[in-house]
């Protein structure tokens, strides 16, 4: 028995555990866990020396990913297996084509898996992190075992999306595979909230400035759109600069936009201190479109999406597709489509996290004709009426699957 301190990411591990080929040997662990928004330099230094010649993407993987391709390197070839707790993120979203993709073009198998899980401890302040657990191996012709919750399915294959079936790795796009409309994140404000303006905030700027209002838009990200929140902004346009900036509080508003942008380090919100009027990132079209929420309850059997008639601005916490048909927001609403995207997107703890590259424009669907198409229109119009038929609920209270009404369930 021997225990060695260091840091797994540069140690050898060979050498910490020596073995012969023949030798079994089985490695367990439960490795920090660290999205690559929240590493420090350390672990970013430690994700270079892991992945710098092996992996382009490396620096938007999980810190826990170098724990996986050691481990997968010290049991290469060799009568050895290893397994996990780890982030469900490793085996959503953008990690499947960045680092799966890597490793399993190896030998190596996913000998069993554990579905998504909530870590919780004693701990003060425990944080809850959602898990999974996943074990690999040399391949062989073993059985191999998914398990969720007190069940456990043999299956003939596992694949990086924990689920059984042939080991496809779907990759982002940038357009739709089968040329559906363009799917844009919405606008960004980049205005430490300056831009942003409740009721009573409007209420007050029309009852003294009532010629403010062509400045003034809706505005709905996913928050908003679900629980039915009402919020506002302000939206100049270079041909209103001239009257925005003749409103006093609404001149002070630009001001402070001004100075926030002016004093940022990022290259584009200092570019975007030069029209200090206007929205940093501006994907606004005067037209109706589909919203989309990034992220929604996984609870629900449909994400709540969305038609909105034209002059509501859509932040980037949601998506728009604009001058979108009503057959498309059919097909976007059905369970096909949600099959889709809980299989190849990402998850914000296990809620679902949309992503128009890998749910949308990925999304394989056969060409139809125009009566297919009036079909799926008057199924989508019988959803949105349903709707409008339970004016006392919020979209949230609508989907949520204890309390759906029964008629916007038929509908569906």
């Amino acid at each position: 028995t021997q225990i060695q301190c260091g840091n797994a990411c540069r140690l050898d591990w060979s050498k910490v555990c020596p073995h012969e080929k023949d030798d079994e040997v089985f490695v367990f662990g439960n490795p920090p866990y660290l999205g690559s928004a929240l590493q420090e330099s350390a672990h970013k230094s430690d994700m270079k020396f892991v992945f710098n010649s092996v992996c382009d993407g490396w620096k938007k993987l999980d810190y826990i990913t170098a724990w996986f391709y050691l481990g997968h390197s010290f049991c290469k070839n060799n009568m050895a297996s290893f397994a996990f707790v780890s982030t469900n993120s490793i085996c959503q979203g953008e990690h499947i084509p960045i680092f799966w993709k890597l490793l399993l073009k190896s030998n190596l198998e996913i000998s069993f898996a554990y579905h998504s899980f909530k870590w919780n401890n004693n701990a003060k302040g425990n944080a809850g992190v959602t898990c999974v657990i996943v074990g690999l191996r040399n391949k062989s012709n073993l059985p191999k075992y998914i398990y969720e919750n007190e069940s456990c399915n043999e299956v003939s294959n596992i694949n990086p999306y924990l689920t059984s079936g042939e080991s496809l790795i779907i990759e982002k796009r940038t357009k739709s595979i089968v040329g559906f409309s363009p799917m844009l994140k919405g606008c960004a404000a980049g205005d430490d909230g300056n831009f942003l303006l409740d009721k009573y905030e409007v209420d007050n700027l029309l009852s003294n400035y009532p010629q403010s209002l062509p400045l003034i838009k809706p505005i709905l990200g996913s928050q908003e759109f679900i629980r039915g929140e009402s919020r506002y902004c302000l939206w100049i346009t270079d041909y209103l600069f001239k009257l925005a900036s003749s409103i006093s509080p609404i001149n002070d508003r630009i001001k402070k936009v001004y100075d926030f942008r002016i004093k940022s380090n990022r290259e584009n919100t200092l570019r975007s201190s030069e029209f200090p009027y206007k929205f940093g990132e501006i994907r606004y079209k005067d037209s109706p479109c589909i919203i989309v929420p990034r992220v929604s309850s996984e609870s629900r059997t449909y994400i709540p999406i969305g038609f909105l008639e034209k002059g509501t601005v859509v932040l980037d916490s949601a998506f728009a597709i604009y001058d979108a048909e009503t057959w498309l927001f059919g097909i976007l609403e059905s369970k096909m489509h949600m099959a889709w995207v809980r299989t190849v997107g990402g998850k914000l703890e296990t809620r679902y996290r949309y992503s128009a590259q890998l749910c949308y424009n990925t999304f394989p669907f056969p060409k139809i004709n125009e009566e297919k198409k009036q079909n799926l229109t008057e199924a989508a119009e019988n959803v949105l009426i349903t709707r409008a038929g339970h004016p006392e609920k919020t979209l949230a209270e609508m989907y949520d699957p204890d309390k759906m009404p029964q008629d916007l369930r038929d509908a569906h």
